[in-house]
């Protein structure tokens, strides 16, 4: 009788039924919809922050270069280029370390608007 119940149900065992195949599909298609409404969301986002950054930017621009642009010095700030020594191979020709001081200004510009700062290089004429 055992071997008989065994033998039943190895021979009914072989596959899935038509119920099971459907609900295995569904719940895999509201995964991949749950999955595709969570890229569409954050790409949505981004798309937002990314106009408001270029926002941002124009305003910022627009004020920084009027005539009258409120600029403030960065005092103490020194303008220095160095060479690369492992880029350009100076230690092996026994030059000495290279430094250029750059007679400039480091000036800022904030802006309100924007709610940005940017930082400019003004050279002085020499």
């Amino acid at each position: 009788m055992i071997k008989k119940v065994i033998k039943y149900l190895k021979l009914n065992n072989q596959g899935s039924t038509m119920v099971e195949v459907l609900v295995g599909f569904t719940i895999l298609v509201i995964v991949l919809v749950e999955c595709m409404v969570h890229i569409v969301g954050v790409s949505s986002e981004m798309v937002e922050k990314s106009v408001d950054m270029q926002n941002d930017r124009t305003t910022i621009n627009r004020q920084m270069y009027q005539k009258d642009a409120d600029y403030t010095t960065i005092e103490g700030a020194k303008l220095v280029l160095t060479i690369d020594e492992e880029k350009t191979n100076v230690s092996v020709n026994g030059a000495e370390t290279v430094q250029i001081v750059l007679s400039a200004d480091l000036k800022k510009f904030y802006s309100d608007d924007a709610g940005l700062s940017i930082f400019k290089v003004f050279f002085k004429d020499e």
